[in-house]
């Protein structure tokens, strides 16, 4: 499948366009990537499929098909109404171990110096010092430079 320019929506605009055009005019879903009407893009149900595809929902879904089954169980084991407190309760107490993903380990790099991190470094810290003494004024603001730049000749051919 080829990319086309209606595969994305377009950026809003001040007319007022947006999600609630799609419940509107219903009859232009059916357009491959959505559709343009009256100036309004209408999202179509291949494109909301393809989003949706792109997101990035395993950890929520694998979270939801654990949960629901047992707060289901919960509100149908109870002779009345069950509240959200009970409810957040029962996921609190409720362990996650072995159901999520385990993170990613912590990478840690040493720093490697050079000379253009020392510069960045340098004037990043004479910059702190300018502006943290800026109610009692220790330096005088008109003649500090933080960087110079030099114009270089042109290489000789």
């Amino acid at each position: 499948a080829t990319a086309t320019a209606t595969d994305n929506p377009p950026p809003p605009s001040s007319s007022g366009g947006g999600a609630s055009a799609s419940v509107e005019e219903p009859q232009n879903r059916t357009a491959a990537a959505g559709s343009v009407s009256a100036g309004r893009w209408i999202p179509s149900e291949q494109w909301l499929a393809a989003v949706k595809n792109e997101l990035p929902l395993t950890t929520i879904l694998r979270l939801l098909q654990h949960l629901v089954p047992q707060i289901q169980e919960l509100v149908s084991r109870s002779e009345t109404a069950v509240d959200e407190q009970a409810i957040m309760n029962f996921i609190v107490n409720t362990t996650m171990v072995g159901l999520l993903p385990v993170p990613h380990p912590i990478v840690i790099r040493k720093y490697t110096p050079n000379h253009f991190t020392g510069l960045w470094f340098t004037a990043f810290m004479w910059g702190v010092v300018f502006l943290q003494n800026q109610l009692m004024p220790l330096y005088d603001g008109s003649t500090i430079k933080l960087f110079t730049v030099t114009i270089a000749p042109p290489p000789r051919t």
